[in-house]
């Protein structure tokens, strides 16, 4: 029983966490301090350091020799080779679910709502607005490749995305370009195109890599 309270305890704070990570409350280069996280989240501290662990697997940690556990603060290599992979991952596996006649008018009809909701929050200027805007961006995302079917891309491009999610709530993102990008791509699936769904997607997976990057150099240049 104390292992199985234990392992949900541990697995309750690597959620927050990640949670707190993800959405920019702990930034790139902030210490994960086990006691005070530990007192902060009403727990012992064996929970919060096996949750530390977790995260460091999940990339959104590092180990430092100096500093301990150390929110990670992505380079712009590291934002490059998260981008390589993700639109590898992307492409593939909107290709896969085509030629599997998986991306149907259910699919279509889940993209429609991510949209609607994302179009709706891309238009306010508060945090939390912005926030949600970007978890029903990541949405439309995550419904595309989940249409493969295949769990292992899933993972890699669930934890992929939390990695490039933390650095999306650092810059300036343009929400409403990414609304009619991610319209095109549903309005290339509902007209059967593989080769034009291939296109719109990687158009605006390209478009989003030379943003980001532009604004993370602009960021590191500055000494942010």
């Amino acid at each position: 029983m104390n292992s199985l309270v234990k392992v949900t305890l541990a697995e309750q704070a690597h959620q927050e966490l990640r949670a707190r990570i993800v959405s920019g409350r702990l930034r790139g280069g902030e210490r994960l301090l086990p006691n005070e996280l530990a007192a902060d989240l009403g727990i012992s501290p064996t929970p919060v350091k096996e949750a530390c662990l977790k995260l460091e697997a999940d990339g959104l940690v590092v180990n430092s020799s100096r500093r301990g556990m150390v929110v990670r603060d992505f380079t712009v290599e590291d934002v490059e080779e998260l981008y390589a992979a993700r639109m590898l991952l992307e492409k593939g596996a909107v290709e896969v679910a085509f030629d599997a006649g998986q991306l149907d008018e259910a699919l279509h009809a889940e993209l429609l709502e991510s949209l609607a909701k994302h179009r709706e929050f891309a238009k306010g200027s508060t945090l939390d607005e912005l926030s949600k805007a970007l978890f029903y961006d990541r949405s439309f995302h995550t419904t595309l490749v989940s249409a493969a079917r295949i769990p292992v891309i899933s993972g890699s491009h669930e934890r992929i995305l939390d990695q490039t999610h933390t650095v999306f709530v650092s810059i300036l993102g343009d929400y409403a370009r990414s609304v009619e990008e991610h319209q095109n791509i549903a309005d290339a699936i509902a007209a059967g195109s593989k080769a034009q769904i291939v296109d719109a997607l990687w158009r605006h997976l390209e478009r989003s890599r030379q943003n980001t990057l532009r604004q993370v150099r602009l960021l590191k240049e500055a000494g942010a």
